[in-house]
């Protein structure tokens, strides 16, 4: 029977306090009490992530070369703005040159065979030649046809030089941010020569972590805040790619750019005092006004934000006061 006391008695001593979820304020002494008004919020900051500015797949327009260059100089420096039309280098060499007098070739042997479709397109429909001859010319002169279609988008960027060293100038395609990189002095049939990027296709791109995918709305930086556009549906590890909008106006930035970026998820919550925030019963709360009492809210901590952080609870904290002075006192 003593035996049984004893631990009963030990257990008492060491057994965990049952904190109760109300304190009356008379209760506390003469604590000074201060209190700040809670203010609620459809969005909340996360912590920064590592952006790039980019274009998405799609969004720029890649400079083929259709035949082998053994040189090239590029006249605009690699960001530059230029506009459809303008030379923006000189590509130098034998193969260069040939393919003018190819495409020159070409447009003749296409001359002779839509002259020679068009003859026997008339002869076969009157059954004048057979089938087989019919498909014979037809299928010469779409073939020719083709060909000529994708030398001729190219040949018409070309414009030829009379300084005897078989140089070309390249103009662009279209009009935007003119990009290019080799490491080579020359470039293969069907290299890319350079991309132009539409100004209006520059957009940042962040890795996400899965759980926070569906809530991102917009990435911020500076004075500027970008909605987000898109989220890939495929997941790299624990991230999954995001694109903001364009970037426009003051938000410009240059391709290729790295910078910090601020995240921002709507989720609804509420922004009180970090100096609110108590442990209590295991986990985050803070200490509610309520008439002459104070009501203990558990808390979820969503984020940090210089001196406040962003909660989310099971009770409405919107307008309500909350203690942020001798809660340490309070608690214990």
């Amino acid at each position: 029977m003593r035996k049984h006391f004893l631990l009963l008695l030990v257990g008492a001593l060491f057994a965990p306090a049952v904190l109760s979820q109300t304190l009356k304020s008379a209760e506390l002494g003469e604590l000074e009490l201060h209190y700040r008004q809670v203010s609620a919020s459809d969005k909340y900051p996360g912590r920064p992530l590592a952006a790039r500015v980019w274009y998405r797949p799609g969004d720029a327009v890649s400079l083929i070369t259709p035949v082998r260059v053994q040189q090239i100089s590029y006249l605009p420096v690699p960001g530059s703005t230029v506009q459809q039309g303008e030379v923006i280098a000189r590509l130098a060499g034998p193969e260069v040159h040939h393919f003018i007098t190819e495409f020159r070739v070409l447009e003749q042997r296409l001359a002779v065979a839509e002259q020679r479709f068009n003859n026997n397109r008339a002869l076969y429909q009157r059954q004048a030649i057979d089938e087989a001859r019919w498909i014979e010319i037809s299928e010469a002169y779409y073939a020719l046809q083709l060909a000529h279609e994708h030398m001729r988008h190219f040949r018409e960027l070309l414009s030829e030089m009379e300084d005897g060293n078989h140089s070309l100038l390249l103009r662009s395609p279209h009009s935007g941010l003119l990009q290019y990189r080799h490491d080579t002095p020359g470039l293969e049939r069907g290299g890319e020569l350079a991309v132009i990027i539409p100004p209006e296709a520059l957009r940042l791109q962040v890795s996400v972590p899965l759980a926070q995918r569906q809530a991102l709305t917009a990435l911020a930086f500076a004075d500027c805040s970008v909605p987000v556009a898109g989220i890939s549906a495929i997941a790299e590890d624990y991230f999954v790619s995001a694109w903001s909008a364009p970037l426009s106006g003051s938000c410009t930035l240059l391709p290729g750019e790295r910078l910090m970026v601020t995240p921002w998820f709507a989720t609804p919550g509420f922004r009180v005092p970090a100096s609110a925030v108590m442990h209590w019963d295991g986990g985050p709360a803070v200490l509610v006004e309520d008439g002459d009492a104070l009501e203990v809210v558990p808390v979820q901590i969503l984020s940090a934000a210089q001196a406040d952080y962003f909660v989310r609870c099971d009770v409405d904290l919107g307008g309500r006061s909350v203690l942020i002075s001798s809660v340490s006192a309070v608690q214990g």
